[in-house]
């Protein structure tokens, strides 16, 4: 009697939950999955014990323990596709805002989870075994496909997104951009000597900075402050510089770096002129002007340069700007029409190449799209311009520029876990930092 009372509501509650995340997903053969629930709950018409079959007791067992894991990797990729992801963070480029050594969740919800494009994959290997090999096979590639998410993406949140130049890498030096490593060493030189491989968009590696210009707006860089269409925007908390520091003849004391939390090994220091190159944020900087042994405190600032510096977006002899002189820059959005000149192509060639599959040649005064005389081109998806918090020590959108739509994961909204990557257990735990929001 007990177990008919409460079956009813049970049945109801998972119909009711799973049709709303069938229709979610828009995926209408899983609704056959009501069926099942259907006859667990209500009609009991099979029997899902196995009982009935005169199985052997081990093979019963072994069974329906499969059945049991395979429903826990089933549920775990549900969670990781459409709710929430966990990351580690492996660079300083958002210092001070994150850390490396932080470990973060992502949420997928905030922005909508985007479909896999490559579903055979190896569940929780992003794109390589522990051997080296693919994880993934793209012999199934699906269009690009997001689901509604809460909110839509706003400057200065902190973002998880697909590497943009991540498409093609280097086997022998998995760290170094591929592109970078080509306008150094040439793309024959490179080819000839090493391997490579590539990359679909959903399995290039993970990038996170923030987000500091939408799709449509104006963003440009004078002596390190950020313009976003035309308009001065305020620094986020903990953004760091590369900072000058002149001592009066002797090294800034370790107690005193301890203090504001400066690991030694990131300060270079010239006994020569007692000059420290050290990054700071605001209040750290306006802490050691206040010191009695510093002389000077001075922000680096890229200058322009004569030449054009090849590790700058557009990566172009038109285009000399630098990592704190950088644009204006327009970002394309969705439905933008695009008037193509020579001199503007090296700002959208990748847009319109790479991120939307265009055959596209360059012959003189000449552009063709697909074979086509062409002067516009009409964007397909929204774009983002991106900026690590470190901001003399990230690659960002100033080294490779626009983050597409398609390329975008979620939102960091939380810190769950905290250690110092050179030291173990629990002397390396920073726990200030555990369960603090994403800022």
């Amino acid at each position: 009697m007990k177990r008919t009372r409460w079956r009813y509501p049970v049945f109801a509650v998972l119909l009711l939950a799973w049709t709303l995340v069938v229709i979610w997903i828009r995926c209408w053969y899983l609704l056959l999955f009501n069926l099942i629930l259907l006859d667990l709950f209500i009609t009991r018409k099979i029997d899902w014990t196995l009982r009935k079959y005169g199985l052997p007791r081990k093979l019963q067992a072994a069974i329906e323990w499969t059945a049991v894991l395979v429903l826990a990797l089933v549920i775990s990729l549900a969670i990781k596709i459409l709710f929430v992801e966990a990351y580690k963070i492996p660079t300083p480029s958002m210092e001070e805002s994150l850390l490396a050594g932080d470990f973060i969740f992502v949420s997928k919800l905030a922005y909508g989870p985007r479909l896999p494009n490559t579903p055979l994959a190896v569940p929780f290997f992003h794109n390589k075994l522990p051997g080296g090999k693919k994880s993934y096979s793209e012999r199934i590639q699906l269009p690009y496909r997001r689901l509604k998410g809460f909110s839509r993406v706003r400057r200065d949140d902190v973002i998880v997104f697909n590497f943009p130049e991540g498409d093609t890498m280097v086997v022998q030096y998995p760290g170094q951009n591929y592109y970078s490593l080509v306008r150094q060493y040439g793309r024959d030189y490179i080819r000839s000597r090493f391997g490579i491989v590539t990359h679909p968009a959903d399995k290039r590696e993970n990038y996170i900075k923030r987000c500091v210009a939408l799709p449509g707006d104006t963003v440009q860089i004078k002596e390190g402050s950020l313009f976003v269409n035309g308009k001065a925007r305020p620094n986020p908390p903990g953004k760091k510089f590369r900072h000058y520091v002149t001592t009066r003849g002797e090294p800034l004391p370790d107690k005193l770096l301890d203090s504001l939390q400066i690991k030694q090994t990131t300060v270079t220091y010239n006994p020569v002129n007692s000059l420290h190159v050290m990054y700071l944020t605001e209040e750290k900087r306006e802490f050691l002007r206040s010191s009695e042994q510093v002389r000077s405190i001075k922000q680096y600032v890229e200058p322009m340069l004569s030449f054009q510096n090849q590790e700058i977006f557009p990566h172009n002899d038109l285009y000399r700007w630098t990592a704190d002189h950088f644009g204006p820059l327009r970002i394309p959005a969705r439905g933008d029409t695009l008037r193509l000149t020579p001199e503007n192509l090296p700002l959208y060639q990748r847009i319109i190449e790479v991120y939307e599959h265009n055959d596209l040649r360059a012959e003189g005064d000449r552009i063709l799209i697909n074979g086509d005389p062409s002067r516009e081109y009409r964007v397909k998806m929204d774009y983002y311009f991106v900026l690590g918090d470190n901001h003399h020590n990230s690659a960002d959108s100033r080294n490779w520029g626009f983050v597409p739509e398609d390329h975008l994961l979620g939102k960091a909204v939380l810190i769950w876990l905290s250690l110092e990557p050179d030291q173990r257990g629990l002397e390396g735990l920073r726990k200030e930092r555990i369960f603090s929001p994403v800022k």
